[in-house]
């Protein structure tokens, strides 16, 4: 099983990622990883490209929809030059709240409109490294290359960047199966990923005439490992409890049959607000996180092997997570597991 970790980024110095990316790669993680809250994702993996030599950086997820895919696919080919052709351009609709609120947009519809996004990514790639793509005229998104360019084309590392859609529906997965590369998703157990991720990516792929084993399925899984037990649960429970709140956990909640202690934690959240989050019932810590002493994250950890190949060992930072607790997570997870990275 390849491991992979993220990287804290919600809050301390964006010169930090530099160090905690150096690190990350020392230990012999597979991957990296980012995620979009405030800092720019692909910001953060071209600094994290300069600091590192081997792992593959990922972003999980940037957000399509407040982007145009001519801008994500050249910014993504921007982060794959500066790390030698290391990038996985993990994307995802976005938050809808974040889409109507900052960006002028909605996230609906966005079955058709992200199944554009990628045939328009892969376009643009196409035309930034020969100028030779077709146009493509969408329900979204139009791609219509100017029969003259000034400016001439880049050179590109590679023809093609891999894409890895965040999804946890059936559509969306199924989509998955059809157009990326591979699958980044959360709350993965691996009865999520038997019962639910692998058919449906199965599903998309066969219609697509795609091997689903072609597909790269990973996997951001919470982990809150500490020598105190307790620290290591209090950091979980707060972390568990603001991601299973929003209704696209749901998916996983519900085939675990946990939705009621969901719609406990909503309404206890509803009258607290975010303090509500240090009473998440333990049974939802146990169930989709690697929480615990580095003894019992290890084991945790090892209930996975056979059911993904590619996982990412996701640090806390949701608040009231400051730079220093994020950063004393981050520290026990390469602790704990750079062993079995590097093995």
């Amino acid at each position: 099983m390849r491991l992979g970790i993220t990287l804290p980024s919600r809050t301390g110095p964006l010169s930090a990622i530099t160090e905690y990316a150096r690190r990350a790669d020392a230990a012999g993680f597979y991957s990296i990883w980012d995620y979009e809250v405030w800092h720019n994702p692909l910001m953060m993996l071209a600094a994290a490209g300069v600091a590192t030599e081997r792992a593959k950086l990922g972003t999980g997820l940037t957000a399509a929809f407040s982007r145009s895919p001519f801008e994500a696919a050249n910014a993504a080919a921007d982060v794959d030059e500066y790390s030698g052709g290391r990038l996985l351009f993990g994307i995802g609709t976005g938050v809808p709240e974040w889409l109507s609120a900052f960006h002028s947009t909605t996230g609906q519809r966005p079955l058709g409109r992200i199944s554009e996004f990628i045939d328009v990514l892969r376009r643009s790639w196409e035309y930034l490294g020969t100028g030779a793509a077709k146009e493509f005229e969408g329900e979204y998104y139009r791609f219509l290359p100017p029969p003259m360019n000034p400016w001439g084309f880049r050179e590109l590392v590679r023809p093609t960047i891999p894409i890895y859609l965040g999804a946890m529906g059936p559509k969306m997965l199924q989509l998955c199966g059809e157009k990326a590369d591979g699958w980044i998703g959360y709350f993965a157990t691996p009865k999520f990923l038997d019962e639910h991720v692998r058919p449906n990516i199965a599903a998309g792929a066969a219609r697509a005439g795609r091997d689903p084993d072609s597909i790269d399925i990973c996997a951001e899984t919470i982990c809150c490992v500490s020598p105190d037990r307790e620290l290591a649960m209090a950091r979980a429970r707060r972390q568990v409890g603001f991601y299973i709140v929003h209704p696209v956990s749901d998916v996983a909640v519900a085939l675990h049959g946990l939705q009621d202690l969901v719609n406990e934690l909503r309404e206890r959240m509803m009258r607290e607000g975010l303090a509500a989050f240090e009473h998440t019932d333990d049974r939802l810590v146990e169930t989709f996180s690697i929480t615990g002493t580095p003894e019992e994250a290890r084991q945790k950890l090892a209930q996975y092997e056979g059911h993904i190949e590619h996982i990412a060992l996701h640090t806390p930072y949701v608040p009231p997570f400051t730079a220093h607790d994020s950063a004393d997570a981050f520290a026990n997870i390469v602790e704990t597991f750079g062993d079995l990275a590097s093995g």
